[in-house]
């Protein structure tokens, strides 16, 4: 069993990427492979995960059961650093309020796909969303439950992405957690994609404007490419400037227009859940282990 790959799993959240960060990377998959990075399709590892998870009952893998289902995910290839990407790596996410919390499961289900691997090195990578359009989007999302089910009597006041975090670097103490804002996911995007794929801050992806594009005028995208193409030798700092730039100047309103439509809530939910998590950000910003990428 090689224990020297790093096993990195891209915890979600739900509704935050929709899969980008697997498509995106694939793009480079040439590039990846040269430097024993995987980022495989999705139902190439996802199902095999649960099986094993499920059969493993919280007890720990022997060994051949390791280099089996390493086997099964990476073939004969030959791999240092494993990417793996799902948004129910938290848990359920129609069930994601269950016990009046949010992702009261989270430390335990990130125990687990953890202790698949318990001899590798493992990171994480999470992008948080604010809970005024993180909410209504999973919850429009799922067809099983009605609102007071899905909502299970929690107090929206009480949620924080920072209990989250702190429960899951408990349960993993050894293991590195990348953290970001859905939010500011355009203009950091090429950032969180090498995070992820643990690439040289300096290397360009193919990647990198796909979530940008989508909310910019098309005649600004094609500016943007042709500004960025032209100035090769721009750091990262000074693109993201440039990107903030483009975006707020051909910036796409109805590419963003939420409808929130919740039972009980007014303008003052939204605004209250909003001030919430700017102040949870501030708090996650300064939690010890924890690599917060921002704009």
């Amino acid at each position: 069993m090689r224990t020297d790959i790093n096993i990195v799993y891209h915890l979600g959240a739900p509704h935050t990427d929709n899969d980008q960060i697997t498509w995106s990377l694939r793009k480079d998959a040439d590039l990846l492979a040269e430097k024993g990075v995987m980022m495989r399709r999705p139902g190439e590892y996802r199902q095999v995960l649960k099986e094993m998870i499920l059969e493993l009952k919280g007890e720990d893998p022997s060994v051949v059961d390791q280099e089996n289902l390493l086997s099964a995910i990476i073939k004969n290839q030959q791999v240092d650093r494993l990417i793996m990407s799902d948004p129910r790596f938290l848990g359920v996410p129609a069930w994601m309020l269950y016990g009046g919390s949010l992702y009261q499961n989270a430390a335990k289900n990130t125990g687990r796909i953890r202790d698949l691997f318990p001899d590798n090195p493992c990171e994480f990578h999470l992008g948080i969303s604010c809970p005024a359009t993180f909410l209504p989007a999973v919850f429009k999302a799922q067809t099983d439950k009605t609102y007071e089910q899905f909502i299970d009597g929690c107090d929206l006041a009480t949620l924080r992405w920072s209990n989250v975090i702190r429960e899951i670097q408990e349960e993993n103490p050894d293991c590195p957690l990348n953290v970001w804002c859905n939010e500011d996911t355009p203009i950091i995007w090429p950032t969180i994609l090498r995070e992820i794929a643990g690439l040289d801050p300096q290397t360009r992806l193919a990647g990198e404007l796909d979530v940008i594009q989508q909310i910019m005028s098309e005649d600004g995208v094609a500016l943007l490419v042709k500004y960025l193409d032209e100035r090769p030798n721009l750091t990262e700092i000074q693109r993201r400037r440039v990107r903030g730039i483009f975006l707020e100047k051909f910036f796409l309103d109805e590419a963003v227009e939420e409808e929130i439509d919740l039972p009980g809530w007014a303008d003052e939910t939204v605004d209250a859940l909003t001030e919430i998590y700017e102040d949870d950000i501030e708090r996650i910003e300064s939690l010890p282990g924890v690599n917060f990428i921002t704009p």
